[in-house]
C-alpha cells in the first residue's frame, strides 16, 4: 500500500533511511521505499563472476560490502551470491550503482554455468598449432594468434635486449613469450590468452580486445596514458562513455595488494583525492585505488601501474620502486637527469650501487608506445616530415625546443637529412623556426 505522509523510516529493501512516500506491507510490518519497489530480483554486475539476487531476509551476521567495504546490516534488503561457497555480498545502491551495473535485470530462469560454457568456448582468441607435454604438464608451444599473420613459439628462458617490447602490453619483454620467426613481434603469454571479450570492474558493460594501429596512439580512461599494442573497448551502443583500457590496467583486479600500504586497497568510480604516491589530483569522473580500512590511503591508476622493479643501464642489478625517502637531503637527486627529488615522490632506488631514479626517468615519457613506430606529420603543422618514435637520440641533435639531449623516447625526424628531434614533453610547447 502506497502512503504518501511523511514519516521517517528505514527501508526494509535497502537499509537506508526515508522521511516521505514509501509503500507499507500491514501484515509483513514491511517500508519500502518508492524507487526500491522496483529493485530487479537478480543483476549481474562488473564486480563479481557470478549473478547476484536481492534479499532482505539473510541471517544477521557481521558482513562487509565487497564494493564500499563498509559493514552490511543484513537485517535490510542486500545483493547476495547464492553460488556454492561463495560469500560476495553488497550494499543495494552499491551494486545498482551505474558505475558497476549495466541496469540489466537477469531473469530468473538464466543458466549461469550453460552461459559460462559458452563464452569460454567463442572467447578464445589464439589457435593451437602443437603442444608438448612435460610429465602430466601439457603447454601450448606455437600458436596462431588472431592479430598477427604468422604462427608464434614460445620461449622459455633466455634474455631479451631492452628494445623487446610485448606487443600486447608494451611492455618489456620477459620470458615466456611467444614471438615470430618471420618478424618483430612478440607476446607475453599471459597477454597471448587473453579473451576476445571481459567484463571487469573499471567499466559496465562488456569489453572486447583491440589492436592498435602503430601510426595512431591511444589514451588509456583508466590511467591516461598513451600507448600502442592491444586494449579493451566498450562497443555497446547506448554507452555514453568512450571507454578504452590497456593491458596493463585491465590486468588489475577491484582490489590491490601493494608493498606501499599495509591495508588492502580497493576501487572506487568517481572519486577526487591526491594520489599519496605523485600527490596529483586525480579528475573527479576517474578511478582510483582507496584503503579497506578508511585511513585515507589512496593510489591513482597511473601509479597502482607502476612496475615494482626497473632496469637502469648504469646498473647490473634491478632497482626496486621505493616509497618511502628517508634519505639525506644531499642525495636526492636522480643519477640519470641529476635534477633533484622530491623526498614525497616514488623512485626507483638500486641498494647495492646506491642508485637513484626519478619514476618517469626509469620508464621515460613514452613507455607504452612502440619503438619506431611512426607519427603523421601533421603532428608539427609546420614541420613538413613525418616522426618516428626513438629511445634515445645521444647521437642526434639536441631538441629543437630546450636544446637538451634526450634521456629517454623522443620524437625524430624520418628524413636523414633532417636534424629534427624532439622531446614528447617539449612537443606540446610552442615551436619557434
Amino acid at each position: 500500500m502506497l502512503l504518501s505522509r511523511q514519516m521517517s523510516f528505514i527501508c526494509d529493501f535497502c537499509g537506508t533511511t526515508g522521511d516521505r512516500t514509501h509503500y507499507l506491507c500491514a501484515t509483513c510490518n514491511l517500508l519500502v521505499h518508492k524507487n526500491c519497489i522496483s529493485l530487479p530480483r537478480n543483476i549481474l554486475i562488473t564486480r563479481h563472476h557470478h549473478v547476484i539476487s536481492h534479499s532482505y531476509s539473510l541471517p544477521q551476521q557481521d558482513e562487509l560490502c565487497r564494493i564500499c567495504y563498509e559493514e552490511v546490516d543484513t537485517r535490510y534488503g542486500s545483493y547476495h551470491c547464492s553460488a556454492s561457497g561463495c560469500n560476495y555480498i553488497a550494499h543495494v545502491h552499491c551494486a545498482t550503482n551505474k558505475a558497476v551495473w549495466d541496469g540489466k535485470s537477469i531473469p530468473e530462469d538464466y543458466d549461469e554455468r550453460s552461459m559460462e560454457a559458452l563464452d569460454e568456448s567463442i572467447n578464445w582468441i589464439t589457435d593451437v598449432v602443437e603442444e608438448m607435454s612435460f610429465g602430466e604438464i601439457t603447454v601450448t608451444v606455437e600458436i596462431k594468434h588472431a592479430y598477427h599473420d604468422h604462427n608464434l613459439r614460445l620461449t622459455f628462458s633466455g634474455e631479451m635486449n631492452d628494445d623487446g617490447q610485448c606487443d600486447g602490453c608494451m611492455r618489456t619483454v620477459s620470458t615466456p613469450f611467444y614471438s615470430c620467426e618471420q618478424c618483430k613481434f612478440f607476446l607475453h603469454k599471459e597477454c597471448a590468452e587473453l579473451p576476445r571479450n571481459k567484463r571487469h570492474p573499471f567499466h559496465k558493460h562488456l569489453l572486447t580486445l583491440t589492436k592498435s594501429n602503430t601510426n595512431f596512439y591511444a589514451s588509456c580512461s583508466a590511467c591516461g596514458r598513451l600507448h600502442h599494442g592491444f586494449s579493451y573497448k566498450c562497443n555497446d551502443g547506448d554507452c555514453r562513455q568512450f571507454f578504452e583500457c590497456d593491458i596493463r590496467c585491465i590486468l588489475l583486479s577491484d582490489t590491490l595488494e601493494h608493498p606501499s600500504h599495509e591495508h588492502s586497497l580497493f576501487i572506487v568510480h568517481n572519486f577526487s583525492a591526491n594520489c599519496n604516491a605523485c600527490r596529483r589530483k586525480s579528475d573527479p569522473w576517474n578511478m582510483a585505488y582507496r584503503c579497506t580500512k578508511r585511513c585515507d590511503f589512496t593510489l591513482d591508476l597511473e601509479c597502482a601501474t607502476l612496475p615494482l622493479t626497473a632496469r637502469y643501464k648504469h646498473d647490473r642489478h634491478p632497482l626496486t620502486l621505493t616509497c618511502f625517502d628517508d634519505f639525506d637531503p644531499s642525495q636526492h637527486y636522480c643519477d640519470l637527469c641529476e635534477y633533484e627529488r622530491d623526498p614525497n615522490d616514488w623512485f626507483y632506488y638500486c641498494a647495492e650501487c646506491d642508485n637513484t631514479l626519478h619514476s618517469g626517468c626509469a620508464f621515460g615519457d613514452l613507455p607504452f608506445l612502440k619503438i619506431g613506430s611512426n607519427l603523421d606529420k601533421s603532428f608539427f603543422g609546420k614541420h613538413p616530415h613525418p616522426f618516428t618514435i626513438v629511445k634515445t637520440i645521444w647521437d642526434c641533435p639536441p631538441c629543437k625546443i630546450c636544446g637538451e639531449v634526450c634521456n629517454g623516447q623522443a620524437l625524430q625526424c624520418k628524413e636523414s637529412e633532417c636534424n629534427f628531434s624532439v622531446h614528447w614533453k617539449c612537443s606540446f610547447k610552442p615551436l619557434r623556426f
